[in-house]
């Protein structure tokens, strides 16, 4: 029994369109499965809850792990207002590599993406020596998101 790799990492939205315009618009991302409608019992078992109505779309870079965005039709619920909050148990966030991340901040910036990180990106050499530079953001539903510029790994290093 083995865990043969990663799928997909799943985001709650408020409103999928809006969602779309985010990673699609200013991040770059590419639609990998078109929006679409789900309802019916295998997804209210998949979930736990009944009668779940949802819209869900992927995007990604392409390189075999997407991003899945789902709006809740039924249920609803309001926005969670501690998002921000990364050290509370039960945060999380994913990663993804950029190529410079002075621009990335810049172009944030300018579309007034809430930024977590406390000024601009700074060099680090330890304690993840191939992290250079991160930065935490959040998408409009409050979703963070950790944009990482990476230096050359050693051949053959598999370290995070």
């Amino acid at each position: 029994m083995n865990i043969l790799g990663q799928y997909h990492t799943g985001f709650v939205v408020e409103n999928l369109e809006a969602s779309l315009h985010f990673y699609i618009d200013i991040l770059g991302l590419k639609i990998e499965r078109e929006p679409a409608t789900q309802s019916g019992e295998w997804i209210s078992d998949v979930v736990g809850l009944k009668n779940i109505e949802l819209k869900m779309a992927f995007v990604g870079t392409g390189d075999g792990h997407s991003i899945e965005l789902f709006e809740y039709l039924n249920p609803t619920g309001k926005k969670r207002e501690d998002m921000d909050k990364v050290f509370l148990p039960g945060s999380a966030h994913c990663a993804f590599i950029v190529d410079d991340i002075r621009s990335w901040f810049k172009k944030l910036k300018e579309n007034n993406v809430k930024i977590l990180s406390n000024g601009e990106p700074t060099l680090r050499d330890k304690p993840y020596p191939w992290a250079r530079y991160a930065i935490y953001i959040q998408d409009p539903d409050g979703n963070v998101i950790e944009m990482v510029e990476r230096a050359k790994k050693p051949k053959g290093n598999s370290e995070n």
